[in-house]
């Protein structure tokens, strides 16, 4: 798709912004007819990563891991989408070409049609170029200093007032000031959105693995940032002309009236600076919105995650206390509990040692069941304890002593 060349002097700034539009759209159409290509090394890489995607997932299976139903659904929509957006040109132009290459204007000139701003009705580009002519033509007047026009007002010390700049260089810098604020945002955005739609068949597979992932949703978060500083710029600069479409016809009215306008060059060298600097300032805005407005996106991605939740941990669960804790009981509380017990379980058996046992079952039972067949025996590894107090010779006769 050849675009037309841009020519110098007169409508310089409409035939730049034509080829702005021009070479976004064919960068974003043809760019992407060749990455799709199936003879592209592009097809080659992308047939590798669902390869490599397929082979992981029977990887899981083989070694017993059985997926639920929703990852076998993401799974099959992750391959979907990405064949879709790399080998379908009428269903990527329907779903993301369109709307973000055409899809700002439309809605700019909504707005700005309620609003009353010009350049609503799809001719911002020739505005924009008749807005420059002018500013060509207010230069060429100058101020009228040098061709000795009358002062406007009948106060002779009105004549300096409001001027900062030489007339010639005042004027130069202000048209310099518009015509960047003009081309600058506007070729960053709309190239910008062109390459992106272009890496499309580049950058679906990136969907299919979590490492990747987030490249691939930086890409999606691109696009919307380009579309929606499209819209922003589009409103700014219908500001731009309804304020200076007006200054500028009173200034060349008198101007023709042989009047002279000290103070226009100042003038429009800070209206040029005061819109560039809203137009960066709105892009900023814009960035700062779609990349850092959402940090936990993820959640609402069902084909990132699907159904998440289902996975997702209890808010809170019952964590055991470390033997280290800052509750831990004293050491006698826990001797003390230790010996409780013990007194609890040799109570429970009779004497010490002993237990009580069915004969018909060989289970061992309390001792305060009352039931035939049930017999006394030593319980596992009671035959060798000691039931009586165990007394030294010298204790013996110490205690015959007293």
């Amino acid at each position: 798709m050849s675009c037309a060349a841009v020519q110098t002097g007169g409508h310089f700034l409409g035939g730049v912004l034509s080829q702005i539009d021009c070479q976004a759209q064919s960068i974003g159409a043809y760019g992407f007819g060749a990455l799709a290509d199936p003879n592209s090394a592009v097809a080659s890489l992308l047939l590798a990563a669902l390869t490599l995607f397929v082979a992981l997932f029977g990887i899981r299976l083989m070694f017993g891991e059985a997926p639920s139903g929703h990852d076998m659904v993401g799974a099959m929509l992750k391959i979907g989408i990405v064949l879709t957006l790399a080998t379908s040109w009428p269903a990527w132009r329907t779903v993301a070409y369109q709307a973000v290459l055409q899809g700002p204007s439309g809605i700019a000139g909504s707005v700005g049609q309620a609003s009353g701003l010009p350049g609503s009705q799809g001719d911002l580009n020739q505005r924009l170029d008749n807005l420059d002519q002018g500013i060509i033509s207010l230069t060429s007047f100058g101020t009228g200093r040098l061709t000795g026009g009358i002062v406007g007002s009948a106060d002779l010390g009105d004549s300096a007032r409001g001027v900062a700049l030489a007339d010639q260089s005042g004027f130069a810098w202000g048209r310099v000031a518009f015509l960047t604020g003009t081309i600058g945002p506007l070729a960053l955005v709309r190239l910008s959105a062109g390459i992106l739609l272009a890496l499309a068949p580049l950058l679906a597979c990136l969907l299919l693995f979590g490492g990747t992932r987030d490249v691939f949703m930086g890409w999606l978060r691109g696009l919307g940032a380009c579309a929606l500083g499209a819209i922003v710029l589009t409103l700014i600069y219908g500001a731009e002309l309804a304020m200076l479409e007006g200054w500028l016809r009173g200034a060349l009215s008198q101007r023709e009236a042989n009047v002279m306008t000290f103070a226009a060059p100042t003038e429009l060298l800070a209206l040029a600076l005061a819109f560039n600097l809203a137009a960066v300032g709105a892009l900023v805005l814009v960035m700062r919105l779609v990349f850092f407005a959402s940090p936990n996106w993820r959640q609402w991605l069902p084909v990132a995650a699907p159904l998440r939740r289902a996975r997702m941990q209890p808010e809170f669960a019952v964590v055991p206390m470390a033997a280290s804790g800052p509750f831990e009981p004293a050491r006698a509380q826990r001797v003390s509990d230790a010996v409780e017990q013990v007194m609890r379980r040799e109570s429970r058996h009779g004497e010490p040692g002993r237990q009580l046992v069915d004969l018909r079952t060989g289970e061992p039972v309390d001792r305060d069941r009352t039931a035939t067949g049930v017999i006394v025996r030593d319980a596992l590894g009671g035959s060798y304890r000691r039931n009586h107090r165990r007394a030294s010779a010298a204790a013996s006769n110490r205690d015959g002593a007293k």
